[in-house]
């Protein structure tokens, strides 16, 4: 006997043409994790969350406006909210963790409603050093542990590194800027707290040569008339040079270079000279040097660029590699109504193979 599949809400394939969904806006106690209980925005309210992988704190909740009632009830300094996506199944999709950022009360005859923007909590990250902090020589993954520990945020999840870190940072700087920092000479993508608010930090890859994540080719849940293309390849690097400050015991700088892979229209092969880029870090190794230089160029170099919309989707997190028009790309932004039957908006960046003469 065989079973009927159970339903794809969220792929919707094309014998499916709508689906049921709504949010959910959990009150968390930021220090204990306890839920507090659920919110209600006002119905004319437009909550959106948007991600940003270039932005330090790339999560933002913004829209949200609390009723008289649930206004009372938030405290803004110490609690969080947490939305959820819940399907006509009763599955849910977590959507992360949130602190408010700003806020102001608008004060009518029934009492104060609270128009709130909220971030996630990379805003606990970013936040000045009290004391001078010193990587000490130790791997990378130990001291992005050290660097965080005692916040109250979400765990850590760093993949291993076998690369350490003699960088060191003064009284007043961010601590989000020293974990980037950390993250580049990790060999990381950049840091950000995803769907279930943990930390996290992964090494850092060719999406050309990952396996896909999201298949847009296969679902077509891609909008007709949402899709716009760009490029900034006029002034895009082809090269990314790293040089160490911090050559130890060497006679000789550090030096690590990335060329941008032959296939991708800017390259040097392609366009006939170098635009290079170059920065100045703390590393002791060339393997590592190459690293931080093939980072770089992995995480900033624009190729073309894409942007499209399709239904609201929570599997979307951060650097996913997207199938679409028959190639690969690497997801660096996305925005969500979080509201039943709004459209996603999603930032694609096209994925070239570091195989010279290759194409995603």
């Amino acid at each position: 006997m065989a079973s009927a599949p159970p339903p794809d809400l969220l792929d919707l394939p094309a014998w499916r043409g709508q689906r049921s969904a709504s949010f959910r806006f959990d009150l968390i106690d930021g220090r204990t994790g306890v839920r507090r209980g659920e919110l209600t925005p006002l119905r004319d309210s437009s909550p959106s969350l948007s991600h940003d992988s270039t932005s330090t704190i790339p999560r933002r909740l913004s829209g949200v406006t609390l009723g008289v009632d649930d206004a009372k009830r938030i405290n803004q300094l110490t609690d969080r909210i947490a939305p959820r996506m819940v399907l006509g199944d009763g599955s849910e999709y977590r959507l992360g963790r949130y602190l408010v950022s700003d806020s102001s009360d608008l004060v009518t005859s029934a009492g104060s409603t609270a128009p709130l923007t909220l971030l996630d909590e990379m805003f606990v990250v970013d936040q000045e050093l009290d004391v001078g902090f010193d990587a000490g020589g130790q791997l990378v993954d130990q001291v992005a542990a050290r660097l965080v520990d005692g916040l109250p945020i979400g765990p850590l999840v760093v993949d291993a590194t076998e690369f350490t870190s003699v960088a060191a940072w003064s009284p007043g700087t961010s601590r989000a800027n020293a974990l980037r920092d950390l993250a580049a000479s990790g060999g990381y993508l950049m840091p950000w707290f995803d769907h279930r608010g943990w930390l996290r930090l992964r090494r850092a890859f060719d999406p050309a040569d990952e396996a896909v994540t999201i298949d847009l080719d296969a679902s077509r849940r891609v909008i007709r008339g949402s899709i716009s293309r760009g490029t900034d390849l006029l002034t895009a690097p082809n090269r990314f040079v790293v040089v160490s400050n911090d050559p130890g015991e060497d006679a000789e700088p550090v030096v690590g270079v990335y060329d941008v892979p032959a296939s991708a229209p800017h390259s040097i092969a392609q366009r006939g000279f170098v635009l290079p880029k170059t920065v100045d870090v703390q590393v002791r190794s060339q393997a590592q040097a190459t690293v931080y230089a093939r980072t770089l160029g992995l995480q900033q170099t624009v190729y073309e660029v894409v942007e499209l919309s399709t239904p609201v989707d929570p599997r979307h997190d951060a650097y996913e590699v997207v199938r679409w028009d028959g190639v690969q790309w690497l997801e660096v932004a996305w925005a969500m109504p979080l509201a039943p039957g709004g459209e996603m908006r999603h930032t694609l960046r096209r994925a070239y193979s570091e195989t010279e003469g290759g194409e995603a």
